[in-house]
């Protein structure tokens, strides 16, 4: 993510790019423009950046797995850096309606990641596992505080379970699967990206 470096099966095809890898960063894409339109109505300037940033995730990646320079990766890893914080943030501000205590937790989540991002464990998963692990403990008061978006936090919850399951056994399986499956990540993840812009973007009222 950071500075391990992640490999993948395509990667082992040495035919000079990652051609499912690549196609599939493109689920991006139609994730923020499918956000795009489901904000067209909502009255704030993040129905633009949101999705914005999730295209841009698209570009980046479809670049990095295409052609695995060091620019690419640069804009890949910032991308990614840059919406994740930004979501982080607008849902424990929800969460917490204290700019001050969300950005102490910000900045704790934020220096646990980057420790744990050394820990070069189950292909460079173990930064997206500590999101996960917080996002579901936060999940719990989140849902106990807004109550009606019980389905749209238990289904972020479930697809990032499974985007980083993906992601995390994308180098093991090469022998049996000669492409991989961190396609299904990129696919997942994008997902889970248009279902958070929608939450952390919706007029919640306490219930």
């Amino acid at each position: 993510m950071l500075d391990i470096p992640t490999k993948y099966c395509e990667q082992l095809l040495q035919i000079g790019w990652e051609p499912l890898n690549t196609i599939s960063s493109l689920a991006f894409v139609f994730a923020g423009i499918f956000a795009l339109y489901a904000l067209r109505r909502r009255n704030t300037i993040l129905r633009f950046i949101l999705p914005f940033l999730l295209i841009l995730i698209g570009i980046a990646s479809s670049w990095w797995h295409m052609y695995h320079n060091h620019y690419g990766d640069i804009a890949d890893t910032l991308s990614i850096i840059i919406f994740s914080s930004i979501i982080t943030v607008l849902f424990l501000r929800k969460l917490l309606e204290s700019w001050s205590m969300t950005l102490l937790l910000f900045l704790t989540i934020l220096s646990v990641v980057l420790t744990i991002e050394q820990v070069n464990f189950i292909n460079g998963s173990m930064p997206y596992i500590v999101l996960f692990v917080t996002l579901s403990i936060f999940s719990v008061f989140y849902i106990k505080k807004f109550n009606h978006s019980k389905m749209l936090v238990v289904s972020a919850i479930f697809v990032f379970g499974w985007a980083i399951f993906f992601r995390s056994i994308d180098i093991s399986i090469c022998p049996s699967i000669y492409f991989g499956t961190h396609f299904l990540w990129h696919v997942l993840i994008a997902v889970f990206g248009y279902i958070m812009i929608i939450l952390v973007t919706s007029n919640n009222l306490k219930k």
